[in-house]
Formats: structure tokens, sequence, C-alpha cells
């Protein structure tokens, strides 16, 4: 299966899980999609001119939301978002927050201006919008294998888990490279997270911006945690939930 081209490459999945089909995925590639999360009258397009870097929110007015790479975007009801990411992290310094962010499509202003030329600089979030979040919150990453305690957005407070990836700035520092992907286990509901190292793919020999994992979801049958990725084939982590069971791996 091809998620396109957007980003100068042809994204292809290693293998799929089919715990994971349902899950968000990173934009712009997993937008593109069908069934790619959104509420009803709104839809997801690829704006013109930009190479495929910017997927727009467009509603019966038009474009709400210009979104750039490694969005993820889930559906809370039926007039709710809940978009998530992480900035780059700059060379020397911490990795930066996950940030959440809660939108009313419905609610939001348009975008202005001639979008083919807005651009989203690096350092900025990843993300376009004429109007403010109704509600916003940060989960540091700078802290491994540790419960940590956070103040989740009232609309996730009856939200049991929310499993998210992540960089995280705790991991990796060591004399040889190695990768800093983190599973972030959020419990909104307890206003607790904690983040696992994926020691499996971190200490891989591989291009960390080639194969990466970009989804992951609980098997509500067996509470085991599935994933997958671009060129990244579907695995199971095990107890730990930084190791994967039964030799599932990149490929």
């Amino acid at each position: 299966m091809s998620l396109g081209g957007g980003a100068g490459y042809d994204a292809g999945m290693g293998g799929e899980s089919p715990i994971t089909n349902s899950t968000p995925g990173p934009s712009p590639w997993y937008l593109r999609l069908p069934g790619a999360p959104c509420i009803d009258g709104f839809r997801w397009e690829e704006c013109k001119g930009t190479g495929g870097v910017k997927t727009l929110l467009v509603g019966p007015q038009g474009p709400v939301a210009a979104l750039g790479f490694q969005n993820y975007v889930k559906v809370l009801d039926a007039e709710t978002l809940l978009i998530w990411f992480q900035r780059p992290r700059r060379h020397g310094e911490p990795t930066p927050p996950v940030e959440l962010l809660i939108l009313r499509p419905r609610e939001m202003d348009l975008l202005r201006g001639d979008l083919d030329f807005i651009s989203i600089p690096a350092s900025e979030r990843p993300i376009l919008l004429q109007s403010e979040p109704i509600a916003q919150s940060e989960l540091n990453t700078t802290r491994v294998v540790e419960d940590l305690r956070a103040e989740f957005p009232s609309h996730l407070r009856s939200c049991d888990e929310l499993l998210l990836l992540c960089s995280s700035s705790a991991i990796g520092n060591g004399p040889v490279f190695t990768g800093d992907l983190a599973l972030l286990v959020a419990k909104p509901s307890q206003s607790t997270y904690r983040l696992y190292p994926q020691d499996w793919y971190n200490r891989l020999e591989t291009d960390f911006g080639y194969q990466w994992v970009t989804r992951i979801a609980r098997d509500p049958r067996t509470g085991r945690i599935h994933g997958d990725g671009i060129r990244i084939g579907a695995f199971v982590l095990d107890e730990t939930l930084r190791r994967v069971d039964g030799g599932f791996g990149p490929t």
C-alpha cells in the first residue's frame, strides 16, 4: 500500500496491523487516505502549489486550518477534533513537549491570504489557524519511565487512555547514536502519563528518517499494543512496552 509521495518519496507501508487501521497517523500521508478522521461537513484537501507539504481542513465556506508535517488528528465527537504534534528538536536542546489542541471547526474563522505561499516555519507549531483552539495543553517529553502529572483539557477528562508517539531527549544521549522514539501512554481521566523508550527501534542500525513508526493502538480484546509505520512491519509490544514480541519490526 502506498501513502503517496507528498514528501518527495514513496512512503510505502512495511505491513499494516489490522488493529491500527482506524488509528490516527501523521499528516500529510494519513490524511490523504480514505476514511481519514474528520467531522461531517468538512474534508481534507492537499494545498495546491506546496508539493504536498500542507493539508487543508476545508468546510462549507472554505479552509479553516492548514496542517504541515506530523500532525495527528482524532475525532472526539460530532463537533470536536483533537490534534497533537511535537515541534522539531533543536540541536543541543531538550525535546519540545507534545502539544494537544482542541478544535471545533464549525466555530473557526476562515484562513486568510494565499495559502500556496503561506509557510510553516520549522520552529513554529506545524498548523496554521485563524482562530485559537478552544483548549490546549502540553506534555513534557524530557523524562521517561516514571509517572508524570499533567492538566489535560476538560474535553479529554473522560478518556481513560491516549497512546501517542514522540521523541524524548532522555533517550539516545550516549556516545553511539540511537533513536529517541518513545511511546507516551496518557491517562487523561487520572491526569497522568508515562513515556516508554522504544528500545527495539532505537537500537536498530537504520536510517531513522527512512523507516519510522507512525501508528500505535491497543487491541481491546487482548490488551496488547500493536503498531506499524512507514517501511516498518506490523509489530506487537511485549509486556515491558519497550520491546517487540514475536520478532516483528522493520522490513
